[in-house]
């Protein structure tokens, strides 16, 4: 059993809700004055859940700046070292976030030069590289895949468990991309169906690890989302074609996850999006969406997850995450990676054994695999009219005559 931390959004440094994720001296948004220590509740839930590897979707710092890889570097570090997480087992990937813009603009001291013959296409190109590898150069302590891919912190991650591929879509935020979004371009996307398909048929995990997502969610409020990958029907193609199991991506301040499957798929695909780690209210809808963490048990079974979310609150630290508003649209355990329709629930659903008490975690698959305001619903619209039902799942539950 492989049990994989995700987290998302950290945005080390100015826009960090605590001054726990900044660099000394400089000032942020700091709600945890007199609260829970973020940090150390987090390596509480690391060790008490038995993590074994720490995945991060990007978006590492709130600037790209040294200063800010250097210090997020030597937390990270610390977190996983205290929580007993080997540093080898540390997995980035890179968001829109982690390219110094400082550098990118240096291109514009050359705009006077335009039209004159002068190569601007090729100084704006070679300026927006050197931003985006600003990490490689920041953070050499933490390991970079070993079969590199075309963008920086691009590439693959293999072991015994899963294999996972990491992809860069946020190489290319730079100041002046004309609307921020995430792009892989086609090097980066060719690459990655070569590995997809070389992995096609091999028995273990095969993760994919991103920043932006890969298909429009909808947003809490009507809103235009602009942010999506580029790419992202050429991602799903390619990821639905070759059997990966499961997308891990941040981005959008809000988690979700779901699984889903086309027919023209390999087999189904896990999507979580990890929400925010460690980014302050402004950015969390004034504080109407938690900070979150996510634990993904590997269950034997490849494709198929049980999904422990958690939310920080400044009195308890990390808890199961409540889900009483729209903005956080997952319950605090899921069952992912199955797809069950409304015939094998009903019928799992009219198999209950109604003489004992009824346990979540118990049930049948295809009851499991539910949402739980879903599963309580489907229940009392079976049983209501005949049977008096005490209680809702996920806690227990009798059905009497």
């Amino acid at each position: 059993m492989i049990n994989i931390a995700l987290i998302s959004d950290i945005h080390f440094g100015m826009y960090s809700r605590t001054q726990e994720f900044s660099v000394p001296g400089e000032p942020v948004q700091d709600e945890n004055k007199g609260s829970i220590s973020l940090k150390d509740s987090f390596i509480t839930a690391l060790s008490d859940n038995h993590v074994q590897y720490l995945f991060i979707a990007g978006d590492l710092t709130s600037k790209g700046s040294p200063h800010e890889f250097h210090y997020f570097q030597n937390e990270i570090i610390s977190i996983a070292d205290k929580a007993g997480i080997p540093q080898n087992n540390i997995i980035i990937g890179l968001g829109n976030h982690d390219i110094d813009w400082k550098i990118s603009k240096l291109c514009e001291d050359y705009n006077s030069m335009d039209g004159t013959g002068f190569p601007s296409d090729l100084v704006k190109e070679k300026y927006q590289q050197i931003a985006a590898k600003a990490s490689i150069h920041n953070m050499q302590e933490i390991s970079q895949p070993t079969d590199n891919g075309p963008a920086p912190y691009s590439g693959v991650v293999e072991n015994e468990n899963f294999i996972t591929i990491i992809l860069n879509s946020g190489w290319f935020c730079t100041h002046n991309q004309d609307y921020p979004h995430g792009k892989l371009s086609q090097d980066q996307l060719r690459w990655f169906q070569d590995c997809a398909k070389k992995y096609k048929y091999d028995k273990r995990w095969k993760i994919v690890l991103l920043h932006h997502h890969p298909f429009n969610y909808p947003f809490p409020n009507i809103i235009s989302d602009i942010s999506t990958l580029e790419e992202g029907s050429q991602f799903l193609e390619i990821a639905g074609g070759n059997g990966i199991n499961l997308v891990m991506h941040g981005h959008r301040h809000h988690p979700k996850a779901k699984t889903a499957i086309e027919t023209e798929w390999y087999s189904p695909i896990t999507f979580i999006c990890a929400g925010s780690f460690s980014v302050n209210s402004l950015q969390r809808r004034y504080g109407q969406i938690p900070n979150t963490f996510h634990i993904i048990e590997l269950l034997d079974t490849p494709g198929t997850v049980k999904l422990k979310n958690f939310q920080y609150t400044p009195t308890d630290g990390w808890i199961p995450l409540i889900n009483n508003c729209s903005e956080t649209p997952i319950d605090s355990i899921m069952y992912l990676g199955k797809i069950f329709n409304n015939e094998d629930v009903d019928k799992a659903l009219k198999n209950l054994d109604l003489n004992k008490i009824l346990r979540w975690d118990e049930l049948s698959e295809p009851l499991r695999f539910l949402r739980y305001a879903d599963l309580n619903n489907k229940v009392h619209s079976i049983y209501s009219s005949t049977h008096n039902i005490v209680g809702k799942f996920p806690e227990n539950v009798c059905i009497l005559k």
